[in-house]
């Protein structure tokens, strides 16, 4: 789960950040005299705000998606701009009004895990704010090992290495980082910038926080918070709904639209990136990305396969997996088959699939087809699933000559 910057600023104030003084102002709110009243009164307070988007991604001062503003009434027009543009391809949905600090010094401060060294990640840069991708190569890296954690004697060490003149001060902050890391289950964590004021207090300018989607149950903070939809599209919000109200195996848990046309229903997580591999180096351009597995139900594959389709101008699917093991592979494609019995898609359908009840699911497909017409080509184990892919690009490519 990806945060936007308010709930990310509200998860490090419970762990002792500072965060400057905000209202939040949603589209769907905006015209209330409620929302009115309450934006006249901050810019009262606050002769000088901060107008920022609520979009996940990065650079948005530079895109002018954080503008400063003075007064209610241009305030109240910069947010009614911002409220009709697209970031990317996200909607604003939600913005943040927010005091104006005054900035003596900003620092840079990340906390990850590296997938090379299989421990957490510290990076640092005294050169923080938006043009830090400016001074990558002057971030400080500090690996954290999993056992013994950070603490104060070696951060100390790691800050005077660096030089860096508030390190007094940092240390306890960046160790109340690592615990909101930790106990919080978040994958990433990123304050950037971390902003020393004038007259010495220590506020965190912007949020970039991503939650362990495993974690959710058992994070309090996250029970009645629920995923930003805005910079999802319609067909992955959906998709996610499929896993969240079924626990029966997983499908639709992952799922990403491309801007692609074949459209990509995988199992089993590296052969799955193994054939999105193949077919784009094939040429084929897919659709989306998605997995299942877990020997989800025939109820569930089929709700998936309906988002999956439900993309316009698809030139093929590709329904592509290993040897299951324990998958009912007849109760999968059964229910993938219901979908495509509602689409009737005339586009080119590749599967490769082998496991339990493999003959069976066959044999039903092949019966489907014959009554139907679908343009459907089954492979079994005995066929490499890079050369199923390879089917599949050409026969897509056939299909869009056609039309």
């Amino acid at each position: 789960m990806k945060l936007q910057e308010y709930k990310g600023k509200e998860l490090l104030q419970q762990y002792g950040f500072e965060k400057p003084d905000a209202l939040l102002v949603t589209k769907k709110n905006l015209d209330d005299p409620a929302t009115l009243l309450a934006l006249h009164a901050f810019c009262s307070k606050h002769p000088q705000v901060m107008v920022k988007a609520q979009v996940i991604g990065g650079q948005r001062k530079k895109q002018g998606f954080v503008q400063e503003s003075k007064g209610c009434d241009a305030t109240l027009s910069l947010l009614q701009q911002l409220f009709s543009k697209m970031y990317q391809t996200q909607s604003v949905l939600s913005i943040l009004v927010e005091e104006k600090i005054a900035i003596a010094h900003e620092y840079f401060l990340a906390l990850l895990y590296d997938t090379r060294l299989k421990t957490p990640m510290l990076l640092f840069s005294s050169k923080g704010g938006i043009d830090i991708e400016s001074h990558r190569e002057e971030l400080a890296r500090y690996p954290i090992s999993p056992i013994d954690g950070l603490s104060e004697e070696s951060l100390r060490s790691f800050l005077h290495g660096l030089h860096v003149q508030d390190a007094a001060v940092l240390v306890p902050l960046l160790l109340s980082a690592y615990q909101c890391f930790t106990l919080a289950d978040c994958l990433h964590l990123e304050i950037n910038p971390l902003i020393k004021t004038n007259n010495g207090v220590w506020y965190a300018g912007d949020a970039k926080i991503t939650i362990d989607d495993a974690a959710i149950p058992r994070q309090p903070f996250l029970q009645h918070v629920q995923e930003e939809a805005s910079f999802l599209t319609p067909r992955e919000i959906a998709a996610r709904q499929v896993d969240a109200l079924d626990y029966r195996g997983v499908a639709g848990r992952t799922f990403m639209d491309l801007p692609g046309t074949i459209a990509i229903l995988a199992s089993g997580g590296g052969a799955s990136l193994t054939c999105m591999d193949a077919l784009m180096r094939a040429g084929g351009k897919p659709a989306n990305y998605t997995e299942y597995s877990g020997n989800p139900s025939r109820e569930k594959v089929r709700k998936l396969t309906e988002i999956t389709l439900s993309k316009p101008d698809l030139t093929g699917c590709l329904v592509i997996g290993g040897t299951a093991n324990f998958t009912d592979v007849y109760e999968t494609l059964a229910g993938f088959m219901d979908a495509v019995l509602v689409i009737k898609p005339s586009y080119p359908i590749v599967i490769r699939r082998a496991g339990p009840r493999d003959a069976e699911a066959f044999a039903m497909i092949r019966s489907l087809v014959d009554e139907h017409h679908f343009n459907v080509t089954l492979f079994g184990e005995e066929t490499p699933m890079t050369k199923a892919v390879l089917v599949m690009v050409k026969k897509a490519e056939e299909y869009y000559a056609s039309l």
